[in-house]
Parts: C-alpha cells; structure tokens; sequence
C-alpha cells in the first residue's frame, strides 16, 4: 500500500519525466481532474494523459518544482513552480521560444492507493501576458 506522499512523488516524477502514460496510472478509472485556469474538466485518466501529451509537445523541457506537499489523511496539497519555454503549439499562442514560470497549487485526493479527484489551481493571466511577449 503506496502512501499518499509516495502518490505525490509518483505524480510529478512522472510529469517531470514527461511520462502521460504513467500519470494517468496513479489515476482510479472513476476519477476527476479539473484545470482550473483553463475549465478543464476530465473524468477518465486517458483524457487527463491526452492533456498532458499536448503540453509536453508544447513545452518540451517543461518541469515542475515542488515547493510545499501538505497531506491530511487522504489528501494532500502541493505547491509548485512550473517552468519551460514554447517550443510547440499552445492553444492561440505561437512558438517563439517564450520563457514561462507559473505558480500552482493542485489538491489530490487518494483512495485505494489511486487519485479520485485532483485539481490544479494556477494563474492564466500569468501564462498569457508571458506568452503574448514577442
């Protein structure tokens, strides 16, 4: 039985290893992810996988630092700071190499060593005044 700290570190191993596959592994089939900043709302970890394939084409060396991991019981909160340039794609936004640093925070929520719920909390307008930069 992995611990809720171990799910944590799984999760953003994964992301900073740029595995999808892997990420949508920890989730419970039953599940949800909401992306707040931009109102996405999943309920299959394929689809939360899928969401992440585009990001990692859109910011190929896109990273997560941990900032803080808060656990009570079966939940936990995380702080981070994301951070890579556009090389690809991103919804309206062209390449051109723009450097990007988001603040975030994600809530989780774990049952049978799997995540139910999760939801990512971060600064939009952040990512498109960076972006928008010529």
């Amino acid at each position: 039985m992995a611990s809720i700290t171990q799910i944590v570190t799984d999760l953003y191993t994964a992301y900073n290893n740029h595995r999808p596959a892997d990420v949508a592994q920890l989730y419970a089939a039953q599940c949800r992810h909401r992306d707040i900043a931009v109102g996405a709302d999943h309920s299959e970890p394929e689809q939360i996988a899928a969401g992440l394939a585009q990001l990692f084409e859109a910011l190929p060396d896109v990273q997560w630092n941990l900032e803080e991991i808060l656990i009570d019981s079966n939940r936990a909160a995380v702080s981070y700071e994301l951070s890579g340039h556009l090389r690809g794609r991103l919804g309206s936004y062209e390449p051109k190499g723009q450097s990007l640093h988001l603040a975030g925070v994600q809530m989780l929520e774990v049952r049978d060593n799997q995540i139910t719920t999760s939801t990512d909390y971060w600064d939009g307008g952040a990512l498109h005044r960076q972006l928008s930069k010529i």
